[in-house]
């Protein structure tokens, strides 16, 4: 693409539902008196956070499908290969992941529950980095690799931490009952998208002045007003009908609003035509149901063909997220 890549609008187009979510929780009176769901020992300063139920993607069906679609050269079975020969450990037997991000801070953390020891775990990491240096995260044995900012330890029940900037110690203290968890809102915003196995939030109440102005600077003007009027992005990836489905709900801060955000919803494949030269992902969020209920816009994605740039778009991210942490780009990789 010129001047604006493809990596660049999905960073920005993920800031800004972090933005959207940041910033309305108390405003506003809360997504009604439902229990709030479980979601683990994600911590209060969580902007965003997700869970994968990994088991059941890689099952085969529509899901898995779209994942072996997304991998760059090859397939998941591929690439797990591939990392399993490069490090000892072979991501494919991860059951659950929970993930959660406060850009702001620069800090991040995962709970990972896998069939590793933590010492596969600890040498896997090491032979892409350098050797770390025993520690104590909360009371719990941990391992620093300073050379590239990561932490790992884990929990009592055996399931693996890693994180940066402070992360592993709010998830481990999160699970020790020493640190406020997330907040009951943002896990009721993530309740009421579909179940799947791949669930998120964003809690819109943390964005700062200086990200705000980042995410809108390009953007027409009335954006400003729109994003400072979102309470929460929640959304999931699942199946209907055989078909994989990914539903958005966007929740605003009053009706005025949410009529606003629907609005620019369904501008946002005519703002991207003038910006992005990507076709496949117009194509995708113009054929997208967007709909309101009182203060909520739905936007929902199905079909194979529909999602299925999209997925690849964040499934190449996050490989890139991942392997820059350890210094192993994904082109090394498959290499």
């Amino acid at each position: 693409m010129d001047g604006f890549r493809r990596r660049d609008f999905l960073g920005a187009t993920g800031a800004t539902a972090g933005l959207a979510l940041a910033g309305c929780l108390d405003r506003v009176p809360v997504l009604g008196a439902g229990a709030a769901p479980s979601v683990g020992p994600v911590p209060a300063s969580a902007t965003a956070f997700v869970t994968a139920d990994v088991a059941a993607l890689l099952d085969s069906g529509p899901l898995r499908d779209l994942l072996d679609d997304a991998v760059p050269a090859t397939d998941i079975d591929g690439l797990a290969e591939l990392v399993a020969d490069r490090t000892g450990i072979d991501p494919r037997e991860t059951r659950r992941a929970i993930g959660f991000a406060t850009p702001a801070d620069g800090v991040a953390g995962t709970v990972v529950d896998a069939d590793w020891s933590r010492s596969e775990l600890v040498s896997a990491i090491e032979s892409q980095a350098n050797a770390p240096t025993e520690t104590t995260v909360e009371g719990r044995p941990g391992y620093a690799f300073e050379g590239v900012g990561l932490t790992v330890s884990t929990l009592e029940d055996g399931r693996h931490v890693a994180g940066i900037g402070g992360g592993v110690r709010a998830i481990v203290a999160t699970a020790a009952g020493s640190n406020g968890a997330v907040r009951p809102a943002v896990r009721r915003a993530y309740g009421r998208v579909p179940a799947g196995p791949v669930r998120f939030a964003i809690d819109a109440t943390a964005a700062g002045e200086r990200t705000t102005d980042a995410i809108t600077r390009d953007l027409p003007r009335f954006s400003r007003d729109v994003i400072d009027s979102i309470r929460f992005v929640a959304g999931s990836l699942s199946t209907v009908d055989g078909r994989p489905r990914v539903v958005l709900h966007v929740t605003g801060d009053d009706g005025t609003g949410a009529r606003q955000l629907k609005e620019y919803a369904e501008a946002i494949p005519v703002l991207i035509s003038q910006r992005v030269d990507d076709e496949t992902i117009e194509r995708a969020l113009g054929e997208a149901d967007i709909t309101r209920d009182g203060t909520r816009v739905t936007i929902t994605l199905e079909g194979s063909e529909t999602i299925r740039p999209l997925v690849r778009a964040v499934f190449e991210r996050a490989l890139f997220a991942v392997f820059s942490v350890t210094g192993l780009s994904v082109e090394d990789l498959l290499a």
